[in-house]
């Protein structure tokens, strides 16, 4: 067991799993790293939203958040959306 992840990628999204190894690469480009978690969010129906920018986050009475998003990039015309979710994991690097 190495560390807090029991794996030696800290760039993997499932343990046991690595994108390096998925994509035969040893440091993967942020486009091939992009196409790798498009891959697993389509395997497992996830609903990704692309094209987004965060504009709060709101927990709510009942433990869970309310993420309100508009189109990134927007100058405050575009429409704004409210989502609900138990869980939010806030992901900021290189490549966001």
């Amino acid at each position: 067991q190495q560390g807090w992840t029991k794996s030696f990628d800290l760039n993997s999204v499932v343990y046991g799993t690595s994108p390096a190894f998925t994509l035969h690469a040893e440091h993967p480009t942020g486009e091939q790293y992009a196409r790798y978690l498009r891959a697993l969010a389509e395997r497992a129906k996830l609903a990704v939203r692309t094209g987004t920018e965060v504009e709060a986050v709101r927990r709510r009475p009942d433990g869970s958040f309310e993420v309100e998003v508009g189109p990134a990039g927007d100058d405050g015309g575009g429409e704004r959306t409210v989502l609900r979710s138990r869980y939010v994991v806030w992901a900021a690097g290189e490549f966001q």
